[in-house]
């Protein structure tokens, strides 16, 4: 274990010399980290350094978050994923058509809210989720429900729309009361720029050189990818997914079935390499993302960072081959 702590820790001292790499990084075994550590800058101007407490957007990684509060519902009896749309929003253009497991596994066939032409402008401006919920009203099915997989933002916006219905809780307040209190994830929560977050990270991109990242406004992509965290709480939430501490096994098995199209509730779900890989990306203007399960050997590797062009899907695969050489 000690040699591929070195490892790791080598390869990305070069990456965040030659600028490849700004972040955190956490990697574990059967429980048991072996490496969580910053790398680079959180904040350039103020040479403030990422540490395992530096708290990134998450990106699409909000998503697993998102289905796990679908299930918990469930649990509940308060919805089914099998319920249309219509039942929540009725005057939504073919709702009838469409289920929650569709919105879910991305087979929806509503079209990704970030195809709007204006989708740049839209984003650096506070608004609601009712606003947003109007203008995915707007679009015209691409397909058939069930028929095909399209990854679209669009789809979860309206499973946090549902949520906020069905609850009378703000998405943020339904996660924080039935997922990061249970689990002690003290540091993750909805992104607002208003709010003063201890340790957060600012996003960078490359023109030319390492600039500022965009302005977004995160109150644009709830349910979709306006979560912040860190890879220890990261990790709590990777543990808890093989207990029954949220919901039961069978609730589970649902989340991590890959239903057709090799995606599950809020996870893509692959075979590398002859094993069994449980994964989601995150990106979002300044920062990119990954955290990967592979169950069979216990193992968790979560990459968080603040710096767009830093190539994670690379990353991610070569830390694979020093874990399981």
């Amino acid at each position: 274990m000690q040699s591929l702590e070195s490892k790791v820790h080598n390869y990305f001292s070069f990456l965040e010399m030659n600028d490849e790499y700004s972040g955190s990084v956490l990697i574990a075994k059967e429980g048991k980290i072996i490496i969580n550590r910053g790398y680079g800058f959180a904040n350039r101007e103020h040479q403030v350094a990422n540490t395992t407490e530096t708290k990134y957007r998450i990106g699409s990684i909000t998503k697993q978050f998102t289905a796990m509060a679908i299930t918990i519902l469930q649990e509940q009896g308060i919805l089914k994923v099998e319920d249309n749309i219509s039942k929540f929003i009725p005057s939504f253009p073919k709702g009838a058509q469409i289920s929650l497991h569709e919105l879910l596994t991305h087979s929806s066939g509503i079209p990704n809210i970030t195809r709007l032409p204006n989708i740049k402008e839209i984003m650096r401006h506070p608004t609601t989720i009712e606003i947003t919920v109007s203008l995915i009203m707007d679009f015209e099915l691409e397909f058939d429900p069930g028929s095909k997989f399209q990854y679209s933002n669009s789809g979860y916006i309206l499973l946090a729309f549902i949520i906020e219905k069905t609850t009378g809780l703000s998405f943020e307040d339904f996660l924080n009361r039935h997922i990061f209190e249970p689990l002690g994830m003290t540091n993750s929560g909805c992104d607002n720029f208003k709010e003063i977050i201890f340790n957060r990270a600012q996003g960078y991109e490359y023109d030319n050189k390492i600039v500022n990242a965009d302005y977004v406004d995160m109150s644009f992509p709830t349910g979709g990818g306006n979560l912040y965290s860190t890879t220890g709480d990261l990790f709590k939430w990777d543990q808890s997914l093989y207990t029954e501490k949220l919901v039961t096994n069978k609730s589970l098995q649902a989340i991590f079935t890959p239903h057709g199209f090799g995606y599950g509730y809020g996870w893509f779900i692959s075979s590398d390499n002859n094993r069994n890989r449980i994964h989601h990306g995150g990106g979002i203007v300044g920062f990119k993302n990954e955290i990967n399960r592979y169950i069979d050997e216990g193992v968790t590797i979560i990459i968080l960072n603040n710096l767009s062009t830093t190539n994670v899907d690379k990353i991610s695969n070569d830390l694979a081959s020093m874990v399981f050489q």
